[in-house]
């Protein structure tokens, strides 16, 4: 019997045994210091935090958790703990799409009205792949649930259809360009149910999680206390010098989009799988499928895939996603030509640039194998009298939901999204070229025309890029404003709003008592600060009289709203 005992012994432990030596070979102490490091500020009991993990030719090779699991209960973080990934829950939803493509139950060039006959034909055939890939035109359901101001546990698949019903226009032509649409992905989970007859949860656990082993992983949709091993989400309030946490997590019921638990352990079966697939019918060209980013109309490849982004990181190919609700942050960085995956895990609203995190993380790993791609030299400070001309309201002609505010302390630019949005610094790098402070993940290129005026800004995160066009900031007078206050009605959004002057400020009245003040610009465009920027193009008659606005934000174009 001894022998069968030191067998048995051997078989438990060897796994273990052989985690630890990957991990001392691998990593020296410094490397795993400076791995701590990062997540230093999370790691005490007074505060929320994240697990880590990195995944190197096929084996974990760190494992480590942050701060706690509940603060109030003195839970401290296990690597075992399940949390809410929010929307890296997509690539699951797009895998979902993926098996019954292969299996002939669908096609990804499908008219999506083929299986949701009661969206209306908005002048476009939208097609599956349009979902899959976000170039569908279509406005975000979420976001318009939430211009209705009803709370978030109005976010459900079934309302978020029901918003869709009642659209009578798109934000572009299918497939003419990329745009970043949650909507989407309950429309692709609606697909599923509809094509295979289950409810969608029980189609990923059936094809996905259960082939794959991961037994903590689900499509719950909502949180609640019934989830095991669940780490409580923290969202965070600042007050002067001080942080604040406090319970709280995403209030809505939703699958697809979101609505996903998991763990560090399941999500390393679902990297792995990724090498050697055992989903389908066990086909590799499954996952070429599924990493091979979408195309637009007019042939130029976008770096999104299905439900992950494909683009080059310092010489690298990098396939990531990340995820945010309240609460809970998430994200997986593979780096396939490595074998290197780094997941990341928060429990913690301020767990910020996570994806920077992850991929300095990857740096630290393989170093050799990264290259400095930086083509600029950093200038020296410039005077203020140099920079000041660079500041104003920059917005993007082609959605007017697009803006950065740029404005100037001394001799530093800080730009913000919104007109009373975070104000981040920036630093220079060229005469023209400016990048966020920290991270350097934003550039901002400006253009300047031959009479010196800097009239435009070219931004970039990532694979993405936009332009955008100074505009001029007015000042209205009382009368004038006066002429804009009313009721307007949007027949799409089934809502009225109401707007009127309040200290000398035109502004969006919610609830009878608040009050959102707008900031005028030239050719009757005001901008309102509502959870990001939010643009009104006001519409007036031969008469001059104003008959209405064109509402618009990120993924919701041209809203229009008539006055009663």
């Amino acid at each position: 019997m001894k022998p069968i005992i030191l067998l048995y012994i051997l078989l438990y432990f060897f796994p273990f045994l052989f985690w630890n030596q990957a991990q001392a070979q691998l990593l020296s102490a410094q490397t795993r210091a400076r791995i701590d490091s990062v997540f230093s500020h999370w790691n005490t009991s007074q505060t929320p935090g994240a697990v880590v993990g990195i995944i190197y030719q096929g084996n974990w090779v760190y494992k480590q958790a942050y701060g706690m699991a509940n603060i109030q209960r003195k839970e401290k973080l296990a690597t075992t703990h399940s949390f809410w990934v929010a929307s890296v829950a997509k690539q699951f939803t797009a895998m979902s799409i993926a098996l019954l493509a292969e299996n002939g139950k669908l096609s990804l060039e499908d008219d999506i009205r083929k299986y949701l006959p009661e969206l209306p034909y908005m002048g476009d055939t939208i097609r599956i792949k349009h979902l899959v890939y976000h170039t569908s035109g279509l406005r975000d359901g979420f976001t318009l649930l939430g211009l209705g101001f009803k709370g978030e546990k109005q976010y459900t698949n079934a309302n978020v259809l029901m918003a869709l019903r009642a659209q009578q226009k798109l934000n572009f032509k299918p497939g003419e360009r990329h745009e970043y649409n949650n909507g989407s992905y309950v429309l692709l989970a609606h697909i599923v149910e509809r094509v295979n007859g289950e409810p969608f949860a029980d189609f990923t656990s059936k094809y996905i999680f259960g082939p794959l082993g991961m037994a903590q992983t689900y499509f719950y949709g909502k949180i609640d206390n019934s989830i095991p091993g669940l780490a409580q989400g923290y969202d965070v309030r600042y007050k002067g010098a001080n942080i604040h946490y406090r319970k709280g997590h995403f209030k809505g019921n939703t699958v697809g989009s979101s609505g996903l638990v998991t763990s560090l352990d399941d999500l390393y079966k679902w990297d792995q799988n990724f090498y050697h697939n055992k989903l389908g019918n066990a086909n590799p060209k499954l996952l070429e499928a599924v990493t091979t980013p979408g195309k637009l109309t007019n042939g130029q490849a976008t770096s999104y895939a299905f439900g992950l982004e494909v683009e080059p990181h310092k010489g690298q190919l990098a396939i990531t996603h990340s995820g945010a609700d309240e609460g809970y942050k998430a994200e997986i960085v593979r780096f396939p030509a490595l074998e290197l995956t780094i997941i990341g895990l928060a429990n913690t609203d301020d767990m910020y640039s996570l994806t920077h995190k992850l991929f300095t993380i990857g740096q630290l790993i393989a170093p050799a194998k990264f290259q400095d791609t930086a083509t600029y030299v950093i200038a020296d400070t410039l005077h203020p009298a140099e920079t000041e001309h660079r500041t104003g309201y920059y917005l993007n002609p082609d959605n007017l939901s697009d803006l950065r505010v740029l404005t100037q302390k001394e001799s530093t630019l800080y730009a913000a999204r919104s007109i009373g949005g975070y104000q981040e610094p920036l630093k220079q790098l060229a005469e023209q070229k400016f990048v966020n402070q920290g991270t350097g993940e934003y550039s901002y290129l400006f253009t300047t025309s031959e009479d010196g005026y800097h009239g435009q800004l070219y931004y970039q995160e990532r694979a993405n890029s936009y332009m955008l066009q100074k505009m001029s900031a007015i000042s209205l007078p009382a009368a004038e404003l006066k002429r804009y206050t009313g009721t307007y009605y949007s027949p799409e959004l089934k809502k009225k709003y109401h707007l009127s002057v309040r200290k000398g400020k035109l502004g969006l009245r919610i609830f009878y008592f608040i009050h959102i003040p707008f900031q005028a610009l030239a050719g009757d465009i005001f901008l309102a600060d509502l959870m990001g920027n939010n643009s009104l193009l006001f519409r007036k008659n031969d008469k001059g009289e104003i008959t209405g606005f064109e509402f618009s934000r990120e993924a919701v174009h041209t809203l229009q709203f008539f006055k009663k």
